[in-house]
């Protein structure tokens, strides 16, 4: 129960420094979106092994190995974040069905932005799994 709340608790702080540093580049600095959507998962990341490793799971593997699968992990979680990314942006700007809520959307940020923050909580979802059952099992 304590890693979970720890991960949690690493997983809001990662999410919010992700979601900035999109915020910052796509919707301020008007970066485009994949990069901006990469550059803010890499921030996240970096934050996520470093804390991870130290304060909640006080890793002892050997850094090398741990690293490896940190980064396995988070390829693989990036990539669905992507997919559902692309997929997001595709169903708010295509769908009929969904003109009003993109329309809504409009008036707080960019429905891309938004498409982004749902992907967000995909790939949390995922990284949490794989990280927990693999990167940092003892």
């Amino acid at each position: 129960m304590k890693h979970f709340i720890k991960y949690n608790a690493i997983g809001v702080l990662n999410t919010a420094i992700t979601a900035f540093t999109v915020w910052i580049l796509h919707e301020i600095l008007n970066w485009n979106l994949e990069l901006s959507n990469f550059l803010g998962y890499v921030a996240g990341g970096l934050n996520s092994y470093i804390m991870n490793r130290i304060w909640n799971f006080k890793s002892s593997n050997k850094k090398r190995s741990e690293i490896a699968r940190f980064i396995v992990v988070f390829v693989c979680s990036y990539l669905v974040n992507l997919l559902v990314l692309e997929s997001s942006v595709y169903i708010l700007e295509n769908a009929a069905w969904c003109a009003g809520i993109t329309e809504f959307i409009s008036k707080f940020m960019k429905p891309t932005t938004f498409a982004s923050f749902i992907a967000n909580v995909v790939y949390v979802l995922v990284s949490f799994t794989l990280y927990k059952k693999w990167v940092f099992k003892k």
